[in-house]
């Protein structure tokens, strides 16, 4: 069911911060670790992004796909002038606590490696080229920096409606 998110060639891996938010979408998928954020849990999920976009920036450059989300503007401020393309940062991060929005996909460089997020899940939906498979543990870990990394098996189609 993931597959269809990554192409052709292409392997499909998921990261989250965990404790997450209770969820109903995640507890139909069969995850257990829930719990609310506090300021330290935002923190390190801020670190976690920004060690995720290090790491796949080893694959070159981040290019957003999808349709650019813009900065709210009001009604009368649009006859004028067209609203500013929000940062990449915030383009990843809004999908993940709004679900009304588009998910978000940037690909890096031109070893389709690409990061999804959407749904609002904070999860990191990662597709490698199916020959750079094998790093992603070493990437995980690199992203986890001193936090434990658990392999966790759950019921993705709850998770990619």
């Amino acid at each position: 069911m993931a597959r269809r998110y990554a192409s052709e060639g292409s392997e499909l891996f998921a990261l989250w911060p965990a404790p997450v938010n209770a969820d109903e979408c995640f507890a139909e998928a069969g995850f257990r670790d829930f719990g609310d954020a506090h300021p330290t849990w935002e923190q390190n999920a801020d670190g976690v992004l920004t060690r995720l976009l290090l790491e796949l920036g080893n694959y070159g450059t981040p290019r957003l796909i999808t349709s650019p989300l813009r900065q709210p503007q009001s009604w009368l401020r649009r006859w004028f002038a067209r609203a500013e393309i929000l940062a990449l940062r915030e383009q990843i991060e809004l999908p993940m606590h709004w679900d009304n929005l588009p998910d978000c996909v940037v690909e890096f460089g031109a070893s389709k490696a690409t990061l999804r997020t959407g749904k609002g899940h904070q999860i990191y939906w990662i597709a490698l080229p199916e020959k750079e498979a094998t790093a992603f543990e070493k990437i995980a870990g690199r992203v986890a920096a001193a936090h434990p990394l658990l392999q966790t098996e759950l019921r993705w189609e709850h998770l990619i409606r």
